[in-house]
Order: C-alpha cells, then structure tokens, then sequence
C-alpha cells in the first residue's frame, strides 16, 4: 500500500472515531422523535389499517416531536380531554412534517380526524405526566367513537402498566 494511501485512510480512521464518540455524547433530549402516520395496505381490517407509530411516547417537557405523513387523509390533532390546560391545541393537516413541542408535564393525546374512528390514536406523557385519577371521565367526555375511546384506555393502561 503506498504510504499517501495508507495514512489517508488511518486520517479517516481517526475522523470517524472521533466523530462518533462527540455524537455518542450528545442527550437524549437533544433527538427528536419521530411519530410516523402509517397505512398499511397489507392490513385485514380499518383497525389495524390506520396508525400512529409508536403510539406512546414517553418524553421530558420541551421535547418537540416531528409528526411525519400528514397527507392526504391524515391529520394530527390534539384532544381537549387529553390536553394540559393553557396549551395550545394543535391542528396538522397536509403537511409531510411538522414538529409539535410539549412544553409541560402532562398528558398529551393524539389523533387523526379521519381515522380516529378506527382508532388511530396516539398518547404521549411528558414529564411526570399527570394524577390519572379522573382519566375514565375524560375519556368518557371525549366526542369521540367507542373505537378510538378503547384506543385511548388501552394506551392509558400500557402506561400505567409501564410507570
């Protein structure tokens, strides 16, 4: 190996290295996760079909989320039940992406307007989140279908199972 050859490659040995231990480093707080709106066509039923991916999020308050997909059919918008008071709600519509911060502790729920009803939800729980005490009221509140209602319940139990 002629030795220009051999230390141009040692050079981006060294480059490589260095660069993954300085990105290594970086916190968690500093990526942004990513919730993908997903249909999927090899799916049997609406239910399956339709999806937020991954539909629980658990998140420090601050952290902005990139909702990608959010075309055509799909949308992404917040529910008043499953909202921190004084947040501003969020509505996404035709847009590739789009990042939405939860900037306080809290619940924050999701859904898609036009498939929602096949329980296209999604949940995500910044901070210490919130007392659940009084969550079956709210979901029961929700003007929303009996799908996207046991969508939520289920997502609200994964969580307090995760917690």
């Amino acid at each position: 190996m002629h030795p220009d050859t051999q230390g141009l490659t040692r050079r981006q040995t060294i480059i490589t290295i260095a660069a993954a231990c300085c990105c290594a480093g970086l916190p968690a707080e500093a990526m942004t996760p990513t919730v993908d709106q997903i249909t999927d066509l090899s799916s049997t039923a609406a239910t399956d079909m339709f999806r937020f991916a991954p539909d629980l999020l658990r998140v420090e308050p601050g952290t902005a989320l990139e909702f990608t997909n959010s075309r055509g059919d799909h949308t992404v918008h917040s529910v008043p039940q499953l909202w921190p008071e004084g947040v501003v709600p969020v509505k996404i519509s035709h847009k590739p992406s789009a990042l939405v911060t939860l900037p306080v502790d809290g619940l924050y729920g999701f859904r898609c307007r036009r498939h929602g009803k096949y329980g296209m939800v999604m949940l995500a729980i910044a901070g210490a989140g919130e007392d659940l005490s009084t969550i079956e009221a709210r979901v029961n509140a929700m003007r929303a279908g009996a799908r996207e209602k046991a969508r939520f319940r289920e997502l609200i139990a994964r969580y307090r199972a995760e917690s």
